[in-house]
């Protein structure tokens, strides 16, 4: 690598770090997207030194009684819901406590893959709850800066330095924040993805090379089950390249063997080869009705423009179409310009897969007389494939003016909204135009510091600054070059 590209990987590195800590500054306790649930598979495999299975007790004491309101614990902010604001104002909420050993009731996490929780629970160091929330979040905000740089590298290979700096891009999504920042095992998995897919695009043929890349691939497919359909990317990849028949045949016998010992690890724990509840036989029937197919179709597209983690479709129709509409716009021109058969290959197999995870779901809420399924229409899902879109797409687009439409509101929505809904100074009572929790504010207003665990979180303005003045020079830098 010449040094002039290493010093984009330098700004790129600064951006990006500078951007995530100022995400995981701003956190208050248990941010959404079961976030509360995946800490107390952690907690469990940490105190226990297993993992557990779905139908045990695994939850914690004092994580329940966060969920359940006790004022004398740290609330979970997933699930209060419009109740926040209130909680703000009448109680304290960073309250710290020794953790205990009791646990109450089964968790719904146990349903998920083994590797994230055997590595990361076993971190050591974890005395209290505030402790080992940060910690677990700091782990998450290692592997979301992996997969920058892996999204970076794919976006080199294919467009030079172009591709590095469409990287930057990648942390002014919020959904992707809202996926990766968090206690869980999405980040984890998304890097493992993005090193597989970086890994594959860059063609190796030498022994050590393979043998990363049949790695890769094999720890990613083995750390959660919506890395597989992505693995169609690498046939595509292959084909361009005109890989060996033995680099081709290593890598698909490791991955076989990683989804088969993943399989029969769900199957121990768990009711099903899959591990997840759409796949457990059906409940008794009940009365029928009809399925909202269409509801559900608005909250996955929804929840993809824009999940805040405690309100799922954080904007207004009139805000999800000034924002995503001109992105939309953007990419499809960008698309028609760039060789993107792997990203339309991946996003095909991907979107196969969500419908049949939608199916399950939509077989139980039918034999339960439901006509919403539990779940089934998680839009953030689609953001495992983020790395492969930003690398393969967004170069081809006109980067200047997607990098400061997304980047602009990076801020309105962060800084003028979503802190704000973190300081319980908004209220889905009094929505604003472009925000389902109202009233906008300026940005850079929001108090933090009662509500925010985070680290930093006194520095909020100077970890954007760096952010944004990073991500200038680098797009300086790189798209004055030629190559």
């Amino acid at each position: 690598m010449a040094l002039r590209d290493f010093r984009l990987y330098v700004l790129l590195a600064i951006a990006a770090a500078a951007r995530l800590l100022l995400q995981m500054a701003a956190l208050p306790p248990y941010a959404g997207l079961d976030e509360v649930y995946h800490v107390a598979r952690l907690v469990f495999v940490a105190q226990e030194g297993r993992n557990p299975t779905i139908d045990e007790n695994s939850m914690a004491g004092y994580l329940a009684s966060s969920m359940a309101g006790d004022p004398t614990r740290m609330p979970d902010f997933g699930s209060v819901g419009a109740k926040w604001p209130e909680i703000v104002k009448t109680r304290r909420i960073l309250i710290d406590h020794h953790v205990g050993r009791n646990y109450v009731r089964s968790n719904i996490e146990s349903q998920q893959p083994r590797l994230y929780y055997s590595i990361v629970g076993r971190i050591p160091g974890h005395r209290t709850q505030m402790s080992e929330l940060r910690d677990w979040r700091l782990a998450s905000m290692i592997f979301s800066l992996i997969i920058v740089l892996a999204t970076a590298h794919m976006g080199w290979k294919c467009f030079g330095s172009r591709g590095i700096a469409a990287a930057a891009l990648l942390v002014s999504l919020p959904t992707w924040l809202t996926l990766v920042m968090r206690a869980s095992n999405d980040a984890f998995a998304c890097a493992l993805l993005a090193l597989a897919l970086a890994i594959t695009a860059s063609a190796p043929s030498r022994i050590l090379g393979v043998a990363a890349e049949a790695i890769a691939w094999t720890l990613a497919l083995a750390a959660k089950l919506y890395t597989w359909p992505v693995f169609v990317a690498a046939f595509v990849f292959w084909r361009r390249q005109r890989a060996s028949m033995v680099r081709i045949v290593v890598v698909i016998a490791a991955s076989a063997i990683s989804v088969a010992l993943t399989v029969v690890d769900l199957i121990s724990r768990t009711h099903n080869p899959l591990g997840i509840l759409a796949f457990d036989a059906a409940a008794g029937a009940s009365a029928p009705q009809g399925i909202r197919i269409v509801d559900m179709i608005k909250i996955t597209i929804a929840s993809g423009i824009w999940t805040s983690g405690q309100h799922w479709n954080a904007l207004t129709p009139i805000g999800m179409i000034l924002f995503a509409f001109p992105v939309a716009v953007l990419c499809v021109l960008g698309l028609r310009r760039a060789e993107a058969r792997p990203t339309v290959a991946a996003i095909g197999a991907f979107a196969l897969a969500q419908v049949v995870h939608a199916a399950g779901y939509i077989r139980r809420a039918r034999a339960a007389g439901v006509a919403l399924p539990a779940a089934g229409k998680e839009g953030w899902f689609w953001y495992a494939l983020a790395p492969l879109v930003v690398a393969t797409i967004f170069p081809m687009t006109l980067l200047p003016l997607l990098g400061s439409w997304l980047i602009g509101w990076d801020v309105i929505i962060h800084e003028g909204a979503l802190f704000h809904d973190f300081a319980g100074a908004t209220s889905p009572s009094t929505p604003s135009w472009l925000f389902r929790w109202g009233p906008l504010h300026a940005p850079f207003t929001a108090d933090l510091s009662h509500v925010a665990i985070g680290p930093f979180v006194s520095q909020m303005i100077a970890l954007r600054a760096i952010h944004v003045v990073a991500v200038a020079v680098l797009f300086y830098d790189a798209l004055r070059r030629r190559d």
